[in-house]
């Protein structure tokens, strides 16, 4: 038995002499597999906007704006945007935020998450805190076409609203 064991943990320790791929030579795959580059990459974003004001209440009425907004994303995933709007209902809403986004690129198209919070102000000024999504379409290196919404919950007694937006952005 001793013997038999003996052979049996020589022969397993040899076999990696014997047992080796390609006769000596470095094998190397003929068709290697390319891994298409991503079209979004860390950096500074500017947009521009029009978007559609939708409130929930009977405080403002349904209104046409626009705005512009400056990011910036660490990599390709997650990044902070700063939005500057104006909404021209009865008395003009305007909407000052910043937001913490988290996009999950595939090739050119990137859909995404957003969370934040900013100011709401017509006259009187309360905090507000917003979340929602969208999707960035990479049309031109460094250019993009984007669609997004939000829902925005506003402290006192102004009534919450959604927000949705269309506009560019440009990587720079």
């Amino acid at each position: 038995m001793k013997k038999q064991l003996v052979a049996a943990l020589a022969a397993l320790a040899l076999t990696p002499l014997v047992a080796q791929a390609g006769g000596g030579k470095m094998v190397v795959e003929k068709n290697p597999v390319v891994i298409a580059p991503t079209c979004y990459d860390s950096g500074f974003e500017f947009g521009a906007f029009v978007g559609g004001f939708f409130p929930g209440g009977d405080h403002y009425e349904d209104a046409v704006g626009g705005g512009i907004s400056l990011g910036y994303f660490y990599n390709e995933n997650f990044g902070f945007d700063f939005s500057a709007a104006v909404y021209g209902t009865d008395s003009e809403v305007q909407n000052y935020t910043i937001d913490a986004v988290y996009r999950l690129p595939m090739n050119c198209i990137a859909p995404y998450i957003l969370a934040g919070g900013g100011v709401h102000t017509n006259g009187e000024t309360e905090g507000l805190f917003r979340f929602g999504g969208g999707v960035d379409f990479r049309v031109l290196d460094g250019a993009s076409i984007f669609a997004d919404g939000t829902y925005n919950l506003l402290g006192g007694d102004i009534d919450n609203y959604t927000i949705g937006r269309v506009g560019m952005r440009f990587a720079f």
